[in-house]
């Protein structure tokens, strides 16, 4: 007669099981969630270039958790043709000082951050940077009774830096084509000074308004161009588009 052969765990390999869930259990319960938390006002830093501003400060707030330690840099910034940000790839900007370019903020502790230009030249259309504040990650320990990791939740923002030369913007119709679905896309380059704010703009096609339209994320900068889609049953001219803002 063949031996029928158990389909159920050893109590040798209950025990084992068990005891390897323990240990990784406690491995977990070992893991502490690290964090502190800071605010950065105001949300744009605006110089005005028209008035020859060249400094302008932000205000770091501790609110909470551990003591951060925050750095600062300066990039150009970047949108998308829709207007969405592009946080790969930035380029570093010679163009501002920030100082300190470091700062360690306690619990409610506050602390003030000079941002300056020292770029050359006169500013005759506006422009558009960001500047990085972003919490330096802290580590991870041992400890002697079995291992301690602390799990470190970060910071960061990016706030918008304006060069402002109290100048208007234009939006000028590029070009429209179908792009399925029902619906259009219509290319508008700005090109005036300064920017086309996006909250006010109102999209106007043969005497109709467009209320449901993709592209209205961020303002429009000088000498770029966005993408606006909606539906609509084909491609349109420049005399039958307006832009309100």
């Amino acid at each position: 007669m063949k031996q029928r052969i158990s389909q159920f765990p050893s109590s040798t390999s209950l025990t084992l099981s068990f005891s390897f869930s323990l240990a990784c259990a406690c491995l977990l319960l070992s893991a502490q969630l690290v964090t502190a938390a800071f605010t950065i006002e105001p949300a744009i830093i605006t110089f005005f270039a028209d008035k020859g501003e060249k400094t302008a400060f932000v205000e770091l707030v501790h609110t909470g958790g551990d003591p951060a330690a925050v750095q600062f840099s300066v990039f150009e910034r970047r949108l998308d043709i829709d207007g969405a940000f592009v946080r790969e790839g930035l380029a570093k900007s010679s163009d501002f000082v920030v100082h300190p370019a470091q700062v360690i903020l306690y619990p409610k502790e506050r602390a003030n951050v000079q941002i300056q230009y020292k770029g050359k030249g006169k500013i005759t259309t506006e422009k558009a940077f960001v500047l990085y504040s972003q919490e330096v990650p802290i580590n991870v320990a041992k400890e002697e009774e079995g291992l301690n990791m602390e799990v470190k939740m970060t910071t960061s923002y990016y706030t918008v830096i304006s060069l402002d030369v109290g100048k208007p913007g234009k939006l000028v119709f590029v070009s429209s084509k179908v792009i399925g679905g029902g619906k259009i896309e219509v290319l508008a380059e700005n090109k005036g000074a300064g920017r086309v704010k996006m909250e006010n703009l109102n999209l106007i096609v043969g005497g109709k308004m467009i209320n449901d339209v993709t592209g209205k994320s961020n303002s429009v900068m000088p000498g770029t161009t966005r993408r606006f889609t909606f539906e609509w049953p084909r491609a349109v001219t420049a005399k039958e588009v307006r832009f309100v803002y």
